[in-house]
């Protein structure tokens, strides 16, 4: 897409086996079609929407990325919660959310001029889960994802994956939606996906930790914090500069 126009940003809509699926498109102020920018896919919680993620300033990044980034937000579609009753969510039922991403994605890399090397997955709770799923499912194409609340791949780990990803985590200690011992156990699986040792290191921003020995440019930092269910409020900034890195 290096050299083509833009595409309208905003709302939009790409048909994926059959179903329509939505997303939100945003681009960088003077977005300039010779220039390789980074894509960052950001997805919503349980009963929320890819316009609610958008209004959010994708979790904050857009403010942090100072238009050298493209922002992608989808919606997911109806399922079955706990209540029962449907909410918008990303059960991947029969694949069909891993394949919304892959049709989306090579939609925008003919539309756009992406950074390959640089795609992100980043979201909170469902959103979360979506990120460690991309991050197993897509690794070939995603170099990171910070999922927050987050469980998975495979719910549990039983996940055959693609490729590798570097990971930026966080998790409160109290939380009674997603539990805690759930992130643990994503932050396990993805500490030794990339062959990680067990130990781990104080980084910035407290209470974050990186582990140590991880596969060369595949880091994994995780961030428990006291609280429940939430976006912790260093996460825009700590996600950012992780995301930087590379």
């Amino acid at each position: 897409g290096c050299g083509m126009p833009a595409p309208m940003a905003g709302n939009a809509s790409i048909d994926v086996m059959g179903t329509a699926r939505d997303y939100i498109l945003a681009l960088p102020q003077g977005y300039d079609p010779q220039k390789p920018y980074r894509l960052i896919f950001a997805w919503h919680g349980l009963g929320g929407s890819a316009q609610q993620v958008a209004q959010l300033g994708y979790y904050g990044l857009s403010r942090m990325a100072q238009n050298s980034a493209i922002f992608v937000a989808g919606q997911g579609l109806p399922t079955m919660s706990s209540s029962g009753d449907a909410k918008a969510g990303w059960p991947n039922t029969g694949g069909q959310d891993v394949a919304f991403v892959k049709a989306l994605y090579a939609r925008l890399q003919g539309q756009l001029c992406i950074d390959e090397n640089r795609v992100f997955s980043a979201g909170m709770s469902y959103g979360g889960i979506m990120s460690n799923t991309l991050g197993c499912q897509m690794g070939d194409v995603i170099r990171a994802i910070a999922p927050m609340s987050g469980s998975g791949p495979g719910f549990g780990g039983r996940a055959t994956c693609v490729g590798q990803v570097a990971v930026w985590m966080s998790h409160g200690d109290n939380d009674t939606v997603v539990s805690t011992a759930s992130g643990e156990a994503s932050r396990d699986f993805w500490v030794k996906a990339n062959h990680c040792q067990t130990q781990a290191v104080s980084v910035e921003p407290s209470p974050c930790v990186a582990y140590t020995g991880c596969d060369a440019d595949l880091p994994v930092t995780f961030c428990k914090f006291v609280g429940g269910h939430t976006v912790p409020p260093f996460a825009a900034g700590a996600i950012w500069k992780f995301f930087s890195q590379f």
